[in-house]
């Protein structure tokens, strides 16, 4: 009967505990990033073979404003093959919300080419495949590193890591 009483005991006082960390995890206050810009200088090699070179050297500029609008310039050149592009789209936001903690999701309203670009819409697509999981939506993870350096992340893999302006 002791050893019953014991347990009884033991497994109230742990689901007490649970309850407790529980509520306190829901209570506590989260901090939103927004409105949160950053830019950085990224490099992405996109090739599927060594028979073909697709390379981007882009500046990123990532700017949530709100939930409702934000936006990601990208500017700088294209090496597709031997041919070199420039590259000076935006990728236009609206329609977020807050899916987790500073992870946001960005519906993509359009994508504006700039009267500069170069870049065939068939090699800007495989960025824009590397960015995204879906061409019609943004989902991006924002984690501080140190003071104004954050890290990105897309839902495969993170993908760059930029200074807060």
């Amino acid at each position: 009967m002791r050893r019953r009483a014991t347990f009884t005991l033991t497994f109230t006082l742990a689901v007490l505990l649970l309850l407790i960390f529980a509520g306190i995890n829901y209570f506590k206050p989260h901090t939103s990033v927004l409105p949160f810009h950053c830019l950085t200088f990224s490099r992405y090699e996109l090739s599927h073979d060594a028979n073909e070179k697709i390379d981007f050297a882009v500046s990123q500029d990532l700017r949530f404003v709100d939930l409702n609008s934000g936006y990601l310039l990208l500017n700088g050149k294209v090496t597709s093959g031997d041919k070199v592009t420039i590259l000076n789209r935006r990728i236009v936001l609206n329609t977020g919300h807050e899916i987790e903690d500073n992870t946001y999701r960005y519906k993509i309203r359009t994508i504006i080419t700039s009267t500069n670009d170069t870049t065939p819409d068939t090699v800007f697509n495989r960025l824009l495949a590397e960015i995204t999981l879906d061409p019609t939506y943004v989902q991006l993870d924002i984690t501080q590193l140190d003071d104004s350096t954050y890290l990105i992340g897309a839902p495969l893999a993170y993908l760059f890591s930029c200074q807060k302006y």
